[in-house]
């Protein structure tokens, strides 16, 4: 009925044909004209069975072109449905799962744990028998891969074959368990889910910093977080209160989302799209179920209406991204080792500013002799203002300390003229101060009030003689004025690329800037080249151009001179120094803190100290420029809260109804009490009332370590999907998962694999062939081909090469030259070298349009969106790329370099030595004859064509050795690409 009649008489509204309705009882078995469409108890009186039976075309349901039909049998079970009384029980999925008693089994000395008895009893009500045992080095093999997805070593294997302890195998377990390998390898399965790239998508498909959020689900799975917390972590772990910076990375879950940096595009458009990914993918990976078929009409087949699409919808809509090339908002997220030494220079330097801060009797002996010194011998003069003028129509007013206040319009950019007098005979220095004042933001030095930052690009000093004519000394040009050469520019600060040298080299587009010392005053010394005779009434014209725009310009300011010797200057830099000359009990503490500022610059005990915290905050510096930004969630505030419509047909720019925050009606309420946010979502999956969730979990888990899920459409747990094999066991496996393991993904692993189920051998008896040839009733182990990740870490692992580091940025081992070529992008595959060459697959750099093509071969999506299940194929182009790509044949390679090195005493030692180490077995005496003959015939080809033998090495990247003999290499990496290539080592038996 679902899956022929539902599309027209079910739930959706729209497209519901006749006004019937088929799904719900009251509606299936209700007067119409006379009629019902089902008589419960009496097909013959039923117009749907007459509809699904007669021979009139116009009548035939479902009809002729639809593309349903009803097979005889389906035909006839329908009938015997309505004769018994035309029950419509729930969906089995859609019920709270109940722990399920203990089946009855006759065998009862074979099951190992309660798992057992539910296959079991399944098996003898079939007439099967399980299959005993399989030898201890399948099942080192089979559990590591499963596992770890790396084989084990030959000397892990023959020390767990030679262990005949009663706990050897779960020790076994136990350790893999453990393993960081652990992670790595059922990370791949999250990464499928969470549609994972460290691209963005769509046509340009740019690069994306996202391999943290990869790292993360490493380490989570690594630590055995429960699933519930791993849940509410990614879907919100910034609704969290004061949430960590991993809670914060996780959420880059959903900000996997594609993102369309094409010019023109709408960015509403792509950021509605966002959202409606994530509410499909949220549903899909914790539900099993298809919402997405609701965004234009109500779902056809299972109970969830558009208004209820729309509804979840509200929930991601109030996030701050918006489809923005920048990925914004983004955080810093750094490794465990970068946190590590930030924490340390963070602590060294709290250490050293305390150390720097401190007041002993030495340092307060030395400070009083150099105020002294400071207040009795200062050189500097502050210059006798006459006037100040702005060209940008500031108001620039002197101040009793001889300061130049900025007030009224803070033009964009600014000149400054002041013309002033100076009772010094001759000038050797002018002193530039940019000082704080509380009418600025942030206390400027800068008028801005984004950036109170300032730039002076040209600072000019000139004379002019008594003479001269007022309104000339006053104006811009001067005239009769003589610039003065000024040299040897130096500050107590200048900005990275903006240094005080800048304000005196000629060239406006260089400067002075004090950036991120914003919020305190500086001061710039800038030497005159020959000192500067001063005849009585000479006035002096001081230019500052400040042209960077922003209102990058100086606030308040003060002009000094001196006639000391530049020598003497050094330890005058700072502004404070006129606070020496206000007696001490006078000071503020505030101007006393500066003077003490200014003396730690010249005091030798200081000094190395000063060094030091340079160094450490220059690395500080440096080291949180390397953190990556990662992409996050984080929510809106309730005064840029989105409102959210029904999309009419699912056009986003069609808005119908306005709708509020909800969840399904069908699967429980949202807990009571809690915001409506994602974070209400998160604990409404994994809330006991929500039917679904433990048993996609399990069932997931479960499919990948037999093969295939106990339900076997993983994303479909709907009305359309297929029952499950073993519902009792689900059930009993979702209970198990929530309640007695505390939603820990280990101890579900280990619940599977200790099964007597788990370690049958995978042979295949005629009985069995015959009973049950697809193996639901799993009575063998299953036998299917590794994923793609597994099939290169395997060859990688056997031939020595594999990698040990985990996490880190994405690398680009070898591919075919000319895979990226397009049109938009500058992004190129750049193959990496040493190790990163043999990183685990999860590191290889993933572009969703053009993923590694050596994995697309087996079956690897592009992860655009959320896959929850890869569907195997079996092609040539598999067997090829084994054969052929550069990967496999340097593993081969390395793989014979590694058999030949190491002593022997025959050539059957080495074929048992390279036969081991890839399928962990040892060999038949069949296979070691055969093997021994491919050696002899690979020998005899290559000595009679020694090139094709250097090609085959050079393809291998084997390094150049001279001692090496081509022959038995080439022969010998033949035989170790032949080992990869065979169907045991591809499948996991």
């Amino acid at each position: 009925l679902s899956g022929s009649c539902y599309a027209c008489h079910g739930p959706d509204e729209a497209s519901r044909e006749a006004d019937l309705r088929l799904d719900l009882r009251d509606a299936a078995v209700a007067m119409r004209d006379g009629r019902r469409a089902i008589t419960p108890g009496h097909r013959a009186t039923s117009e749907l069975y007459r509809r699904i039976t007669t021979e009139d075309p116009d009548l035939r349901m479902p009809p002729l072109d639809s593309g349903h039909a009803l097979t005889p049998q389906q035909i006839q079970l329908i009938g015997q449905w309505i004769d018994t009384g035309a029950q419509f029980p729930r969906h089995w999925a859609f019920d709270k799962p109940s722990r399920p008693a203990q089946p009855v089994v006759e065998q009862h000395d074979w099951p190992k744990t309660p798992l057992d008895t539910f296959i079991l009893a399944r098996l003898e009500a079939a007439g099967l028998q399980p299959n005993p045992e399989a030898d201890r080095h399948t099942l080192i093999r089979r559990l590591a891969l499963d596992l770890t997805g790396i084989p084990p070593t030959v000397a892990e294997a023959e020390a767990f074959v030679a262990d005949q302890s009663a706990d050897a195998y779960e020790s076994l377990v136990d350790r893999l368990l453990n393993s960081n390998r652990f992670g790595e390898h059922w990370a791949r399965m999250w990464l499928d889910l969470a549609r994972y790239a460290d691209t963005t998508g769509y046509e340009k498909d740019q690069p994306r910093n996202i391999w943290r959020y990869r790292d993360w689900v490493i380490d989570a799975l690594n630590a055995d977080m429960p699933y519930d917390q791993f849940t509410i972590e990614q879907l919100a772990g910034d609704l969290l209160p004061d949430p960590t910076t991993d809670q914060l990375l996780a959420t880059a879950f959903h900000r996997n989302t594609l993102t369309n940096s094409e010019g023109g595009t709408d960015n509403e458009e792509f950021r509605v799209a966002a959202v409606k990914d994530r509410v499909d993918t949220t549903v899909q990976v914790w539900m099993g179920l298809t919402m997405g078929c609701a965004k234009c009409h109500s779902h056809k087949y299972d109970p969830i209406t558009q208004s209820e699409y729309y509804r979840f919808f509200a929930f991601f809509n109030q996030t701050e991204d918006a489809d923005r090339p920048d990925d914004a908002p983004r955080i810093a997220t750094p490794t465990l080792a970068e946190a590590a030494r930030q924490r340390e220079l963070r602590e060294a330097l709290a250490t050293l500013r305390a150390e720097y801060q401190q007041v002993t009797p030495e340092f307060v002996a030395a400070r009083t002799r150099w105020e002294r010194e400071i207040a009795q011998h200062s050189p500097w003069s502050p210059l006798r203002v006459e006037s100040a003028v702005s060209a940008g129509h500031a108001m620039l007013t002197s101040q009793e300390d001889h300061s130049i206040l900025a007030t009224g319009p803070a033009p964009a950019t600014d000149d400054y003229t002041v013309i002033a007098t100076t009772s010094l005979p001759r000038i050797t220095a002018i002193r530039l101060e940019a000082l704080t004042d509380a009418s600025m933001a942030k206390q400027g030095p800068g008028r801005s009030r984004s950036d109170p930052n300032f730039v002076v690009n040209e600072f000019n000093l000139a004379v002019q003689p008594p003479d001269a004519d007022e309104d000339e000394t006053a104006s811009s040009a001067g005239a009769g004025t003589n610039s003065t050469k000024l040299t040897n520019a130096r500050a107590d600060f200048s900005q990275k690329n903006w240094d005080v040298a800048g304000a005196i080299d000629g060239d406006s587009k260089s400067g002075w800037a004090i950036s991120p010392q914003q919020g305190k005053p500086h001061v710039a010394v800038f030497e005159l080249a020959e000192p500067l005779p001063i005849e009585p009434d000479t006035k002096l014209r001081i230019s500052i151009a400040q042209h960077y725009g922003g209102s990058l310009v100086l606030g308040r300011f003060r002009v000094s001179v001196t006639a000391s010797e530049p020598a003497k200057l050094v330890a005058q830099l700072g502004v404070a120094s006129e606070f020496a000359a206000i007696p001490a009990d006078q000071r503020t503490s505030a101007q006393q803190q500066e003077l003490d500022d200014e003396f730690r610059k010249v005091y030798p005990e200081t000094q190395a100290t000063e060094n030091r915290l340079a160094k450490l905050e220059a690395e500080l510096t440096t080291l949180e420029k390397q953190i990556t930004q990662t992409p996050i969630l984080r929510e809106l505030p309730s005064s840029r809260a989105r409102p959210t419509h029904i999309h009419v047909r699912g056009n986003f720019r069609e808005p119908g109804e306005a709708v509020q925050a909800g969840v399904p009606t069908a699967f429980g309420a949202l807990p009571a009490d809690v915001p409506l946010n994602r974070l209400a979502v998160a604990r409404w999956l994994t809330q006991p009332e929500n039917p679904l969730t433990g048993r996609v979990a399990v069932n997931r888990f479960w499919a990948r370590i037999f093969g295939i899920g106990l339900v076997e459409t993983e994303e479909d747990f709907g009305t359309q999907g297929l029952p499950p094999s073993h519902p009792q066991l689900l059930d009993w496996l979702a209970i198990e998962f929530r309640d007695s393991l505390g939603w820990s993904m280990k101890r579900l692993c280990k619940t599977m694999v200790m099964s007597a189920t788990y370690r049958q051998s995978s042979h295949v008896s005629p009985a069995a062939k015959e009973i049950d040839p697809a193996n639901r009733l799993l009575g063998r182990s299953p036998r299917f081909r590794l994923p793609a990740e597994t099939l290169r870490d395997q060859a990688l692992a056997a031939s020595g090469l594999l990698a040990a580091k985990i996490g880190g940025p994405s690398v680009m081992p070898p591919q075919p030259p000319g895979i990226w070529r397009t049109t938009y992008s500058k992004l190129r595959w750049e193959t990496s070298a040493g190790d990163d060459r043999y990183r685990r697959a999860l590191y290889t750099f993933w572009r969703r349009t053009s993923p590694y093509p050596a994995m697309t071969t087996f079956d690897v999506n592009s992860r655009e969106t959320c896959v929850l299940r890869r569907v195997r194929t079996n092609t040539p182009l598999q067997a090829l790329v084994i054969m052929n790509d550069p990967v496999y044949v340097e593993a081969a390679g390395a793989l014979a370099r590694r058999i030949v090195e190491q002593p022997a005493t025959d050539v059957r030692e080495r074929v048992t030595r390279g036969f081991q180490r890839v399928l962990i077995r040892p060999p038949g005496d069949a296979e070691a004859n055969r093997l021994a003959q491919l050696i002899a015939t690979a020998r005899t080809h290559f000595h009679n064509d020694t090139a094709a033998a250097n090609a085959l090495l050079a393809s291998a990247n084997f390094p150049p050795d001279d001692n090496a003999d081509p022959i038995e290499l080439a022969a010998w990496t033949v035989f170790a690409n032949v080992l990869l290539n065979l169907d045991e080592t591809l499948m996991r038996n």
